[in-house]
This record gives structure tokens, sequence and C-alpha cells, in this order.
């Protein structure tokens, strides 16, 4: 005798009441894990809204731009890599590109974790980054033709600041956080105002 039930619209069929339980019960367990991440799932390909997009690529500095352009062309890019490609002199400076973009978001309203993710790994006593821009963001970007229509903005060229001390600003002038330390760079002053925080390094 065949048995047969359905479930979420499609119809299951199995030859005995006891698979058709067993089946049951495994589709309804599967309902539990899946639902709720195909929910999470549209939740954010719903956020990042075309305007949402443009917000990001038009409030960040050329700098920050061409980092999340670098960290898309090479998917778990490490930390030193990224260091080099952007024409960075250390890590350090890598972290003040990072601190400032996050900061930057942030005035629009978005974390950093929801436009890319900085992954730690430890080999005995020696850590690796790595960075992975976030699935959503990335389509959102494709669909604006991004980078390749930024191409020519993004060419190497002058960001402000001193690129081999790690002192940098945005275009906007905002500060950016470097370690521990909080650097402003005053163009017309041609001087660097610090005070130090109580904060976390990313370094």
């Amino acid at each position: 005798m065949t048995i047969e039930f359905k479930h979420r619209g499609t119809i299951w069929r199995t030859d005995t009441p006891q698979e058709a339980v067993a089946l049951r019960n495994e589709l309804e367990k599967s309902d539990r894990v899946c639902i709720p991440m195909f929910d999470w799932m549209d939740e954010n390909a719903r956020y990042w809204t075309p305007d949402r997009f443009m917000d990001v690529i038009g409030g960040i500095d050329k700098l920050q731009h061409r980092f999340l352009a670098a960290i898309l062309e090479t998917p778990r890019i490490y930390s030193a890599e990224l260091t080099k490609q952007l024409g960075l002199e250390s890590e350090v400076a890598l972290a003040g590109v990072i601190s400032g973009l996050s900061k930057q978001l942030k005035q629009i309203g978005i974390e950093s974790g929801q436009t890319f993710e900085i992954e730690v790994e430890w080999t005995g006593k020696k850590k690796t980054r790595t960075f992975i821009l976030d699935d959503f963001f990335k389509s959102a970007g494709v669909k604006q033709n991004w980078p390749e229509a930024w191409a020519d903005e993004l060419k190497e060229g002058d960001f402000g600041g001193d690129l081999k001390t790690g002192h940098l600003r945005s275009l906007q002038n905002q500060p950016l956080w470097i370690g521990r330390r909080h650097d402003r760079f005053t163009p017309t002053q041609g001087v660097f105002v610090r005070r130090d925080l109580n904060r976390r390094s990313w370094v």
C-alpha cells in the first residue's frame, strides 16, 4: 500500500506508514534548519539595494574603494599580500585603511561585517588574517557593473597623508583609527594631532 502525504506543497509517497512518519519527521527537522537560513538570505539580499550599494561607493575614499575591489578580485587574500597590492608600507597602514572604512560605513548606517569579513587564524604563535567580501554586497556590485565601471577612478594616485607611515586620511578629511592612536591629518597645517585612546588594536 502506498502512503501519500503533502508537505510544503510537495506530494511525498512511501510504501509503509512507518516510512511516512519517519520521512515527515525528517522533513520537519530540515524545515527548522533551512527555513530560517532561507529567510536570512532573503533579508540580506533585499538589504543591498542599488541605492544602498551606491551610498557605500559614494561615501568612501579612493584607497578604501581599492581595498574593497582588491578583496573582490582575490577572495581570502592575506593581509601581507593586500598590503603590498594597495602599495602600503606596512600592515599598520592597512589597519588604518580598514578602521577608516569601518567608520565611514558606520556614518551611513552600515556595519563593516555587512560589507567584508576578516578571518584570523593561528598557527602556533603566528597569526594570519584573510579578507572576504560579503556575498550579498558582491552581488549588489555585480548589478552595478562594479568595479569595472570605476576602473579609471581606482587607478593608483594621491590618497592624502603618508602611506609609508600609515598616516592616512579620507577624501573627506575624516580621522582614521590606527591601533590605539587617533591620528588626524590636517592638510592645511601639515601636522598630525594625536591622542591616546583605550581602544583595542587591530594589529
